[in-house]
């Protein structure tokens, strides 16, 4: 039985249970690649558990959790790839902390994805040693078994939803059954062909009618205070019934008491043979709510009032302050050039000093300010963030020896790495916990941390940590010092003097870069600040991607993409087989070429045929003519030719590789494996100018 065959017959066994398909799947799995254990794993940071495994003496049980450093994995999540160790020692190194904890000799694993997201791996090993490399059909296996676990959770989690749905629509349906009798919810029914009109019990006594009144439509529009409204109301109510869509609308009426309230009324046309033959309807008394609105409106109008007017005195009041300041520093540096004496020198020192100081809270509270209002602009451009840090490193350093403090600065994580961002901006979140670091130390030492992950292409996590030996922050002060001009006040942290600003200016800055600020502490044992930030990779290939993206303002419809046409030019069959299912599932009609000569063959035909293709995903490494010399041929093909998207899909994911990629003639790369909901972002940023141009013409067609 083919592989393909048994995973479609374990898929498609819907008295199985997830977890039995998982093992099933898996089992499959140590069959066919000779490795006895099988795992699908789940992971969430740095933490690795097990939700399905396969061994063979039962020996690791499943939600068993495991540091996910200590596992092969980590170089999956690393890499972003799969990866294929047949022999430890060859690749990579018995030094591996994987075979130091585990002593697995052969291993091979690949990414899962669910709903376009990383879920975890599937992997399988060995204690043994394989004699020869995994070959590419073992890895394509592999390939398309973690395409299959990773379909079959995203189902298992659709189902989850749909459940969850059903009994949040069923509690609602409850709830509102209750309000409507609770709250004396009215309801209505309009018969069209006798004008006969209906009211509840609870409508008529909303409106203070008496319950024995008959009542016609036109009784029902006069109450209604507004002459305007009145008419607008009877327009609407006859659009809903030529068109049979449902009617709500808020009014002002005037009971028979002559009370004035505000009604909601919501309206539903009964269609029978296809014309209107009754109206059925809810009326709520929402007065109190639209006086609450009405109230809740002027406040915030006055809150609102009230930040501009802080924003713009601290803005006017720093500013003002700051040119007086830069003219007594300007004095003060004058008369320390001068000759003085040694008494002297030092008062003009410790006046310079103080003007430093007030000069520093000055443009806390103007870049506070100017932040907090959204005034500043970012200036994003390419920063070496580890080039930045260690910028600041020598100013610190000096600190640090005169009072006697060791201080550790690591940016290995960081090195190589060039991202889109504010340098000055960057450089503030350091300059200011490394101030409050060495301000709150007075013995031991201050350390700087960096991290770096990558979250889909072009797009990292980094992580900035500033630890010190200080004082600490007790607990209950760590809930407040990320707020604006609040400080710590117990007896030990009083005298240090600030203004409580360099935090929020911190955290201001992490979230323009949609990322936050955290802190562990202890009095007296130390704190721990942990920033982190959401970084794009300033490298050519992505700002080119980026470009794209921001012109993928139009979503096509399946109708328009089953006029259309891709062709995939791929050599690899389980690789054509994913694909064109999953260019089935966003809509986008596929054809099939196993190598580029035969893609090249395709395009020539379809420009004769006067069908052309609509985009075209080009793999990089084939037989007969690879992927980059093909492009080249298509692109000569005249000018139709070139301007077909032709999308790079290949394993390779070196930012030279995307580069050779695009200088051929590509338009874009998306390395494998690729989800469903990568590639279908990926077709619709290439189409949609394709897509707006045709519906342009269309209205302009001169």
């Amino acid at each position: 039985m083919s592989i393909i065959k048994e995973l479609q017959i374990i898929s498609n066994d819907h008295t199985m249970s997830l977890d039995t398909k998982l093992r099933n799947l898996l089992a499959v799995g140590t069959k066919i690649l000779g490795l006895e254990t099988g795992i699908v794993s789940n992971i969430r940071g740095d933490q690795y558990s097990i939700l399905s495994v396969v061994t063979p003496d039962d020996s690791i049980l499943v939600n068993s959790f495991f540091a996910l450093p200590d596992t092969y994995c980590a170089d999956v999540v690393n890499a972003q790839s799969h990866i294929a160790y047949h022999d430890i020692n060859c690749e990579p190194g018995a030094s591996h902390p994987c075979f130091a904890k585990y002593t697995l000799k052969s291993y091979l694993a690949a990414p899962v994805n669910v709903s376009g997201e990383f879920f975890g791996t599937v992997n399988f090993s060995s204690l043994t040693s394989r004699q020869k490399p995994f070959t590419s059909i073992e890895v394509d296996y592999l390939l398309l078994l973690a395409t299959w676990i990773g379909n079959e959770l995203e189902r298992q989690q659709v189902m989850e939803n749909l459940h969850v749905q059903k009994a949040i629509l069923a509690e609602r349906n409850l709830l509102l059954s209750q309000v409507t009798n609770l709250a004396g919810v009215g309801t209505w029914e309009l018969n069209l062909d006798t004008q006969a009109l209906s009211w509840s019990g609870a409508l008529k006594r909303m409106l203070h009618m008496h319950g024995e009144k008959t009542l016609k439509p036109e009784d029902a529009t006069n109450l209604i205070a507004d002459d305007a409204q009145r008419k607008d109301y009877i327009e609407r109510f006859a659009h809903m019934i030529k068109t049979g869509k449902d009617f709500v609308y808020e009014l002002e009426v005037r009971t028979d008491a002559g009370e004035p309230r505000w009604l909601e009324s919501r309206a539903h046309p009964i269609i029978e043979n296809g014309r209107c033959t009754k109206v059925i309807g809810a009326t709520m008394d929402i007065t109190q709510t639209y006086l609450d609105k009405a109230v809740l409106k002027h406040k915030s109008e006055l809150a609102e009032n009230a930040l501009k007017t802080r924003s713009e005195f601290l803005d006017k009041i720093s500013h003002e302050i700051r040119t007086p300041i830069h003219g007594v520093l300007g004095m003060l540096e004058v008369l320390m050039g001068t000759s003085l004496n040694t008494k002297q020198f030092e008062l003009a020192s410790n006046a310079s000093k103080s003007a430093d100081s007030l000069l520093k809270i000055v443009n806390d509270i103007l870049d506070f300010s100017n932040i907090d209002a959204g005034d500043i602009p970012f200036e994003e451009a390419a920063t070496d963030l580890a080039l930045t840090i260690e910028e600041q490193v020598p100013m610190f350093a000096r600190l640090a020896k005169q009072k006697g403090l060791e201080l550790n600065v690591n940016t290995e994580n960081l090195k190589g790495k060039v991202f889109k961002a504010d340098k000055l901006r960057l450089g503030q979140i350091l300059l200011n916990l490394l101030n409050n670091a060495m301000k709150f130390t007075k013995e031991g030492n201050v350390t700087v941390e960096t991290n770096c992950i990558r979250y889909g292409k072009g797009r990292y996590q980094v992580k900035i940590v500033v630890t010190d030996t200080g004082i600490g922050i007790s607990e209950q002060q760590q809930k407040i010092i990320f707020s604006p001009f609040m400080q710590v006040e117990n007896s030990a942290q009083r005298g240090y003097g600030g203004t409580g600003l360099g935090l929020s200016l911190v955290s201001k800055i992490a979230e323009h870069y949609q990322g936050k600020i955290g802190v562990s502490s202890h009095l007296g044992v130390g704190s721990r600040f942990t920033v982190t930030l959401m970084l794009d990779d300033a490298t050519t290939g992505v700002d080119i991607g980026k470009t794209y993206a921001s012109r993928n303002d139009y979503t096509p419809t399946r109708q328009e993409l089953s006029r259309l046409k891709a062709l995939i030019v791929e050599d690899n069959e389980i690789n054509q087989l994913v694909i064109k299912e999953q260019l089935k599932e966003i809509g986008l009609p596929s054809e099939l070429a196993t190598n580029g000569k035969e893609g090249v063959e395709k395009v020539k035909r379809s420009l004769t045929e006067k069908s052309p293709y609509a985009v075209i995903f080009m793999d990089c490494h084939m037989p007969v003519m690879d992927g980059l010399e093909a492009t080249r041929h298509i692109r000569a093909l005249g000018e139709q030719a070139e301007h077909i998207p032709i999308i790079a899909l290949t394993a390779n994911v070196l930012t030279d590789d995307k580069e050779k990629c695009l200088k051929s003639g590509m338009n874009d790369f998306i390395s494998k494996p690729v989800g469903v909901s990568r590639l279908k972002e990926c077709v619709f940023r290439h189409l949609s100018s394709q897509m707006q141009n045709n519906v342009s013409a269309l209205k302009d067609p001169a």
